[in-house]
């Protein structure tokens, strides 16, 4: 790759490990629009330019939220309750969003992504339950929330984070806590979804090579910037006022959707 475009991954990468460490999500609504608009000027073919870019993301996600649990997990937030409940879903519905990747129509998957951004920047406006946490939610009806937002995740290419902080939250989980849990839950889906998507990359001939539609020199720029900054998120995480923080991720949210719905 080209020095400029290597430093526009080491970019996205490191404002990707800040988001997945702050705010439990994955990175992959900084880097899907990101691989989008430099994927085509290295050279990748046009109907697999979206696909791509997600399957990129997805890995990339990986290595983020990995380094990001792990500083979370220092911090007594991740509870084996929880774990138990919505890891397995969101490990299933990866596995079926990145299996669907490779079938629904690119044009298509860029209406979906941007749509679910605006839907999430509404959602993440919105108040706040307050009270002990449900602990006794059927496990059925969370894991089959678990497998949607999994799938969902899997299909746009992001952790699913800024999905699964605000199905914890109406279970009246405390926002840091449910950020946590969504850091190792955005690394199940990320590791799912790349599972699939090398075993297509392998079966099918949408792509070449060892690791499918994943494009590895971009993969390794993002990893390495967005690894190193994702402990320093996770630390802000429980610092800085949640509030202010929602407020400038859903604003976050809608200009990244904007800018897909134009392109």
């Amino acid at each position: 790759m080209e020095l400029s475009i290597w430093l526009w991954c080491l970019g996205g990468g490191a404002l990707a490990g800040l988001l997945a460490g702050l705010l439990g999500i994955g990175g992959g609504l900084v880097v899907v629009p990101l691989l989008i608009y430099l994927l085509p000027i290295l050279g990748v073919a046009p109907d697999i330019v979206v696909p791509s870019a997600i399957a990129t993301s997805l890995a990339t996600i990986c290595m983020t939220t990995a380094s990001a649990a792990l500083t979370h997990s220092r911090s007594g937030y991740l509870e084996s309750f929880w774990l138990l409940r919505v890891l397995p879903g969101l490990s299933a519905g990866a596995l079926i969003g990145a299996f669907l990747v490779t079938v629904v129509n690119p044009q298509w998957l860029k209406f979906i992504f941007a749509t679910v951004l605006v839907l999430l920047s509404i959602r993440m406006l919105l108040p706040v339950p307050e009270g002990e946490p449900k602990t006794t939610v059927s496990k059925r009806l969370v894991a089959l929330g678990a497998a949607v937002i999994g799938t969902i995740s899997g299909l746009v290419g992001i952790g699913g984070g800024a999905l699964t902080v605000p199905f914890l939250q109406r279970m009246r989980l405390p926002v840091r806590q449910a950020i946590a849990i969504s850091s190792l839950g955005s690394f199940v889906i990320g590791c799912s979804s790349v599972l699939m998507f090398v075993v297509n990359g392998w079966l099918s001939d949408k792509a070449d090579g060892a690791l499918g539609l994943i494009y590895v020199p971009a993969w390794i720029a993002l990893s390495i910037a967005s690894v190193s900054l994702a402990p320093f998120g996770a630390k802000l995480a429980h610092r800085l006022p949640v509030k202010l923080l929602r407020r400038v991720f859903a604003a976050f949210l809608i200009i990244v959707a904007i800018n897909l719905l134009m392109k």
